[in-house]
């Protein structure tokens, strides 16, 4: 999975939604927030430092049903004017239910980072909200959110191990892009 989030460009609900072969929505962990941009994080989405975005903090679970695993959590930091959305996306947006991901159709992801390993120290992310304990993570990941070619959200996702042992996943192979040949002399 971590190669396929770090060679194939588009948004990670997309990705977590082929790997598990079901749709997903957004439980929220707490309410939006306003969030001033640190400078770094402000140089990764090309704004002015202290520019106010919007924190969104959810986790991706099944879209049937209310018991099903959580299988992800994301934090993001959304810079809501440069979205280009009409008032129904924008409803479902405020309603905190529609992945990012779903909302932005067009989207391209920029990964910065797939790992196995915690990151020791996140600089874009140095508060995030700890994992549940049934929650396991597996897989972190961090990413920039492009609308036609425009920065537009900085995700952090972390995805739990249930994705991984709740069952086998489809042949992606599809997806990514072939490894360049290699001459041997």
């Amino acid at each position: 999975m971590a190669r396929f989030l770090r060679d194939v460009p588009v948004p990670f609900t997309r990705v977590l939604s082929l790997w598990v072969g079901y749709r997903l929505r957004r439980d929220p962990r707490q309410p939006d927030t306003p969030h001033r941009l640190t400078p770094r994080q402000a140089h990764l989405l090309g704004l002015p430092p202290t520019t106010e975005v919007t924190r969104r903090e959810g986790y991706l679970v099944p879209h049937l049903g209310d018991n099903g695993p959580r299988l992800a959590a994301i934090t993001a930091l959304v810079h809501q004017r440069a979205l280009e959305l009409d008032e129904p996306r924008r409803e479902d947006l405020a309603r905190g239910y529609t992945p990012l991901g779903v909302l932005l159709t067009e989207a391209r992801r920029a990964t910065h980072y797939a790992t196995t390993s915690r990151m020791p120290d996140d600089p874009d992310f140095a508060d995030p909200l700890p994992d549940e304990p049934d929650d396991v993570p597996a897989l972190w990941c961090q990413a920039t959110l492009l609308s036609a070619g425009r920065p537009v959200a900085l995700v952090r996702e972390t995805v739990y191990e249930v994705v991984f042992t709740g069952r086998r996943p489809p042949d992606l192979s599809s997806y990514l892009t072939p490894a360049p040949p290699r001459l041997v002399s």
